[in-house]
């Protein structure tokens, strides 16, 4: 349990390594986009990870990572290759989200594949708080919600 921990600290941190290193970039109008501002562990300021996804394709160079907040705030990025993009849960979405953190034990899911054009992996972790296990189905159902909400907003302007 000590390593799961010190593995979502290192992830976390690593997260907001890539972030601040990339804060000041160009948006597309050409208008500076400030660095995001985050306030001490603690404070009551911040929101905790609820749900991290990444897959990567070491075959095609392509990684996808998104990241939702208890505040219903998720992140979709390609793993910092230069894109970012933010978005609100909706109702729908939220209510799916609360509903597995609510029923569910945390959940670290790590798989990878080898593939003929190299490896496919992909990592799920679920800051449940419930009781029960999530089975394989109910793990690849967020899994799905998650390369679905991915996909949504990767596709937005």
């Amino acid at each position: 349990m000590k390593f799961f921990y010190a593995l979502m600290l290192l992830l976390i941190a690593s997260s907001s390594i890539i972030r601040f290193a990339g804060a000041k970039r160009q948006s597309t109008q050409g208008v500076e986009t400030p660095a995001p501002v985050s306030a001490p562990v603690g404070s009551g300021l911040t929101a905790a990870c609820a749900l991290i996804f990444r897959r990567e394709n070491s075959g095609t160079n392509s990684c996808a990572e998104l990241t939702i907040t208890t505040a219903s705030d998720a992140v979709y990025s390609n793993c910092g290759h230069g894109l970012e993009k933010q978005y609100a849960l909706n109702d729908a979405e939220r209510t799916q989200l609360e509903n597995w953190i609510g029923q569910f034990k945390p959940i670290t899911y790590n798989h990878s594949d080898n593939v003929q054009t190299g490896k496919i992996t992909a990592q799920l972790f679920l800051n449940g708080h419930g009781v029960l296990s999530a089975s394989d189905t109910e793990t690849q159902q967020i899994i799905d919600f998650a390369e679905s909400l991915g996909t949504k907003i990767a596709a937005q302007p």
